[in-house]
């Protein structure tokens, strides 16, 4: 499913290039290390957590692209890993797995603005982004999955990053780092839930992205 996805987005981001909307369009493929926040639950009490790589993929269109700066929209995949391990400490005797993982897996969709300056072949720049997240269950595990009925479906944030490229033709080489900030929490339970015996599970996921990619220019600037 995730080979399919980019390539169907290469497909309509190519078609949409005959008609001059789009500069250029370009594929980046990297690795995501989050942060989970269980806030006042349970369940990070009887557990340490460790942060553990991810997988991150886009695709970046380009649709304005000037001296200084570009406008671009980006949509791919990334996921918030974390190994969690028994606290030695632990009183929830009910605990019966010593360790599991949790993978997260969101749909992204950005729009993106640059801030740019040419130096030879070489461009660094800055961006600034809003984002939407959305869950999706086929890019996450059975450990994550398991808390489906209170994960949020979609996450708003913003991302900020840097990066820079190199030019060789109508081709560009690209290094990237973007870290993504959530507003709102990925689980947030009812206060319902809240009890003496069992904690409201409230999880926020920031997560730092780190990867390379390769760009197509239609046209030379």
């Amino acid at each position: 499913m995730k080979t399919k996805l980019i390539i169907l987005l290469l497909i309509v981001s190519s078609s949409f290039s005959y008609s001059q909307i789009v500069k250029s369009i370009g594929i980046k493929s990297g690795i995501s290390l989050s942060n989970q926040d269980w806030v006042h639950s349970l369940y990070s009490y009887n557990r340490n957590f460790n942060l553990i790589p991810g997988i991150y993929e886009a695709i970046t269109i380009d649709f304005i692209s000037k001296k200084h700066w570009e406008l671009s929209a980006e949509i791919g995949y990334y996921q918030s890993n974390s190994k969690n391990d028994l606290n030695i400490y632990s009183i929830n005797i009910s605990e019966v797995t010593p360790s599991d993982n949790l993978c997260f897996g969101f749909i992204s969709f950005s729009p993106v603005l640059k801030l740019k300056t040419q130096l030879k072949s070489f461009t660094p720049y800055l961006l600034l982004a809003p984002r939407l997240d959305c869950y999706a269950a086929d890019f996450s595990n059975d450990n994550a999955n398991s808390f489906k009925n209170d994960i949020q479906k979609s996450i708003w944030g913003f991302t900020i990053g840097e990066g820079v490229a190199y030019k060789i033709k109508n081709f560009s080489l690209f290094a990237e780092y973007q870290f993504l900030y959530s507003f709102n929490y990925l689980i947030d339970q009812p206060a319902v839930y809240q009890t003496a015996l069992l904690e409201r599970d409230r999880v926020k996921t920031n997560t730092h992205l780190i990867s390379i990619g390769l760009k197509y220019h239609f046209v030379k600037e």
